[in-house]
This record gives structure tokens, sequence and C-alpha cells, in this order.
């Protein structure tokens, strides 16, 4: 890919390379990109794309999602679908229904996405199979869902911690989508002035909706570290990645 290529901010495409560990290790570049679905990508974009030697594309969106926008042709890459809408065994609703409702009814549908948001690096199965893509080295890797900043963010969440970023990067990264996504989120609350006027519930849904909450993104990060204590802890219970495979995991992605 051209070095001076820039892909459409909506597309949310970015390399997880670049950030520094808190022991002055970097992480390496080339090697593990997040973004949204390249199902909406352009020509160039996808031209791009296929330019950067990918081994391996998780595709983090429901069957109904690529049903309804089929993943292009990626000759030679590996492509594994699986939800990553799975929190403790249930599917989490994202439907533009649910984002739009107020009163008694926003408040509910607001609890549960806190609730699921919080629950989602717990007994995903998708998530599980990209830390397993990582520790065979099938990379270059492209993990995304539809607009690459919910399950993806919560992938990279996990990522970033397993290679043993700090938390302010972490979740730095993750608020990074707001800045990818602000004319999305600009136009929709304009576009819903009046109705979220005397709503602040529906305010933060439909913020939720087309950007990422930093109130989220802090309580995803605290929740791991509060039930298990450490991240090591969490990562050799939940993804099967005792010392051993999290010290691979940083010699084959750090420098």
């Amino acid at each position: 890919m051209e070095k001076d290529f820039r892909f459409r901010e909506i597309i949310n495409f970015r390399d997880l390379g670049g950030y520094v560990t808190s022991q002055g290790k970097k992480v390496r570049k080339g090697l593990i990109y997040r973004s949204g679905s390249p199902s909406r990508m352009i020509d160039t974009e996808l031209t791009a794309v296929r330019s950067l030697g990918l081994k391996t594309i998780l595709d983090l969106r429901t069957d109904r999602e690529r049903e309804r926008e089929p993943e292009p042709a990626f000759p030679g890459v590996n492509i594994i679908n699986h939800s990553g809408l799975i929190a403790n065994g249930a599917e989490i609703d994202f439907s533009p229904r649910g984002m739009n409702q107020t009163g008694e009814e926003g408040k509910k549908q607001l609890s549960l996405l806190n609730h699921y948001y919080r629950h989602m690096p717990y007994e995903n199965d998708a998530f599980r199979l990209l830390f397993e893509e990582l520790l065979e080295y099938n990379v270059p890797i492209l993990f995304h869902c539809a607009t690459g900043k919910d399950r993806t963010g919560v992938a990279a969440i996990l990522i970033l911690l397993a290679l043993g970023l700090d938390d302010d990067i972490v979740l730095w990264d993750y608020m990074l989508s707001n800045e990818y996504r602000k004319h999305q989120l600009k136009a929709k609350l304009k576009g819903n002035a009046e109705r979220i006027e005397n709503d602040p519930v529906l305010k933060e849904l439909l913020t939720m909706r087309e950007a990422v909450s930093e109130t989220i993104g802090q309580q995803i990060i605290h929740s791991i570290r509060n039930r298990f204590g450490t991240y090591e802890e969490f990562f050799e219970k939940e993804y099967g990645l005792d010392e051993e495979k999290l010290n691979r995991l940083r010699d084959m992605y750090l420098e």
C-alpha cells in the first residue's frame, strides 16, 4: 500500500502498530489492522487492502449483516466469519430500532447495552479465534465489524492489553473511532436535536450508534482488572493465554 494513501475516515481503517509500551517496546506495523467492513469500501480502498498481503480476515459481523453487505473477494486470503456480538452466550442487539428509543424504554436499552459491552470480552469465541490466528502468526490480519468501532473496538482493546500497552493508550485507540466518525455523529445529533433536547438518554444511545462512549471504554478495561486482579490472570483464564503464550505474542508483535 502506498505510504501516502488515505482511507476515507468513515471506514475507520487503522494499523495497530506504532503504540509504545511503558517498557519502551513498540507494536510492529504492518501486521494487525482494524477496520469497518470492506463491503463499504470504494475501489481504491479495496485495492489498497488487497496490496497489504493479508493472510487472514476475521469478519465479526452477524450472518444477517453479511447477507445484506457481502464481503468483497480477497483471493488467497483466509476469511473467517464469526459474530463478535456475543456476550455470555447471548447475541447483542445494536439494531437502529433499539438505538432510537426514548423514555423508560430508552433507559432499559442503555442499561442493556452497558451490560453487554462490559461482558463482551468474556465467553466470546470470536475473540478466541482472533488470538489463535495471532499466535499462529497468520498475519497480516484484518479484523472488522460493520463500522469498525464496537466489536472491532473491544477486540483491539484486548489485543493491546495482551501486548502490555498501558490503559490510557488502549482507551485512546478505542476513542479514536469518534474522530474518524465525527461527521456521522454530528449529523445524527443535529438531525435529532429536538428529540434529544430533553432526553439525554436518547443522546447517549445515538452517540453509541454512531461513535463510542468513553465511559463504556473505561468500564470494559476496569471490569477486567476488577474481576481478575491482573490482565495476565484474565488472559489465562478467559483465553488460555498463559505466561508462555503471552510472552510469545509480545515477542512476535513488539520490537
